[in-house]
C-alpha cells in the first residue's frame, strides 16, 4: 500500500512540474513577471499535492465536517500565499 502512495505522489509531483512549466512560460510572456526556478515549481507542486490529499481525506466518508472545511480552507490559503510569494518574488 505504501508503494502505491509513493508512486502516486511521485506521479503527481512530476505531473505538476510538467504542467507548471508551460503555464509559467505563458504568464511570464504576457505579464513580464520573473520566472520560477525548477525548485520553486517543485515546491508549488508539492504544496498542491498536499492540498489534494487533505481534500481527498475529507471527502472519503462522503461528509465534510466544519473542522475539515476549515482545514481545507487553511491549506488552500497557505498554498495560494506560497504561489503568490514564489511568482512575485
Amino acid at each position: 500500500m505504501q508503494r502505491y502512495y509513493l508512486a502516486a505522489s511521485g506521479l503527481a509531483l512530476v505531473g505538476g512540474l510538467l504542467l507548471a512549466a508551460p503555464a509559467e512560460a505563458a504568464i511570464t510572456h504576457r505579464h513580464g513577471w520573473g520566472s520560477t526556478t525548477p525548485a520553486e515549481r517543485a515546491l508549488i507542486a508539492r504544496s498542491q499535492h498536499q492540498l489534494n490529499v487533505i481534500k481527498a481525506r475529507a471527502r472519503a466518508d462522503g461528509h465534510i465536517s466544519a473542522w475539515e472545511r476549515a482545514k481545507i480552507h487553511l491549506a488552500q490559503s497557505r498554498h495560494d500565499a506560497l504561489v503568490y510569494r514564489l511568482r512575485h518574488n
